[in-house]
């Protein structure tokens, strides 16, 4: 993390608060990127390149693809390689710009803006081990079960199965990583919108703050499997048969997505509702008064300053009407239909021309 100009940061131990727990080897490699020439995204775009390059030269090698011809699912393995990883760093940077935005909401919190910082955006070693001790045997099993689909022939040379074989696992286990940091980053929003005290019905932007970070992380969730369902379909004109337990699968990741992007929001929509009913109670409240004023100076025939009276019962009801009209939907509109075009259109779609089709044949 780059350090402040705050004279606590020479302590130790007010380091030791901001920072509490190294970062990982990973974290390490995502600052090497930044600090490349040039956006990081070009990085990524390159190493992919990269690497459906070597992939298909090996394959045209030893003659398991026809020489000079791309094979799609080998485009897709491929490309998909740095998916997790690109995706990680796109999340980090998103969870320092959200954290950002709902600072002024923060309140007590405000002491705790540099350790939230880095929790949300920095992994800790021991966690980058879980992950990967957890992924390699996946990565195994998913290569055991189906040499052909990560490109391991019968034709495949040593260098090929090898080069397959290491894709595979940085593959899978960069995608578990980034399943935990999304569910750590998940958690962390969740405390964040409980333990805010800052918190105000017409600071919007502070509101809809993390579910710019939530929608992104649920849609790089799908993305995967929504690529590789486009790549069949153009490969055979259709789309792929799927056995029971991959349809499991992928419903299990689609409501894992779903539940990415709303649960962490659940905290924050009760926050607003219950500020909402206070404001709306007090603003009724208020009303109350006034016109009880202006009853007491009508029964007794007092009408001096009843302009003032009508004008505060005016701005009252303004009042009102403009906290019914405040929404407390921690998101924009523009986020729910990116969330349900990018993830509800597709199953929609797959539904239709997989189950509905039949009537027509």
């Amino acid at each position: 993390m780059t350090p402040t100009t705050n004279p606590q940061q020479s302590n130790p131990k007010s380091a030791h608060s901001v920072q509490p727990y190294p970062p990982s080897f990973v974290d390490r490699l995502m600052a090497w990127i930044e600090r490349l020439p040039g956006p990081a995204w070009g990085f990524y775009l390159l190493a992919t390149v990269i690497f459906v390059a070597v992939g298909h030269g090996l394959r045209w090698l030893d003659g398991s693809i026809e020489t000079g011809t791309f094979d799609p699912f080998r485009l897709t393995t491929d490309s998909l390689t740095f998916y997790a990883l690109a995706i990680l760093h796109l999340l980090n940077s998103t969870a320092r710009r959200s954290l950002e935005e709902f600072r002024p909401a923060l309140g007590k919190l405000e002491a705790q803006y540099e350790k939230l910082r880095y929790e949300l955006t920095t992994l800790s070693p021991r966690f980058v081990y879980i992950t990967t001790g957890i992924a390699l045997p996946l990565a195994a099993l998913s290569i055991a079960g189906d040499p052909v689909g990560w490109g391991i022939t019968d034709d495949s040379s040593l260098v090929t199965k090898v080069y397959s074989v290491l894709e595979a696992t940085l593959a899978i286990v960069s995608f578990i990583g980034f399943l935990g940091q999304a569910i750590r980053q998940v958690r962390l929003i969740a405390y964040i919108h409980r333990s805010a005290t800052g918190i105000s019905l017409y600071e919007s932007n502070s509101h809809h703050a993390f579910s710019r970070l939530t929608v992104r992380a649920a849609i790089a969730l799908v993305f995967p499997i929504y690529f590789f369902s486009f790549v069949v379909y153009l490969q055979i004109g259709r789309l792929g048969t799927m056995s029971a337990v991959d349809n499991l699968l992928v419903l299990f990741v689609i409501l894992i997505s779903a539940a990415v992007f709303i649960l962490p929001l659940l905290g924050m929509r009760r926050r607003l509702l219950e500020e909402k009913k206070h404001l709306m109670v007090e603003s009724d409240r208020r009303f109350e008064v006034i016109a009880r004023r202006l009853h007491e100076r009508v029964d007794a025939d007092n009408l001096e300053k009843m302009d003032d009276l009508n004008r505060t019962l005016a701005s009252l009801v303004i009042e009102k009407d403009t906290l019914k009209k405040i929404s407390t939907w921690p998101w924009e509109a523009e986020t729910m239909r990116g969330f349900l075009s990018s993830v509800g259109l597709p199953i929609l779609l797959w539904f239709i021309t997989t189950y509905l089709s039949r009537f027509f044949e």
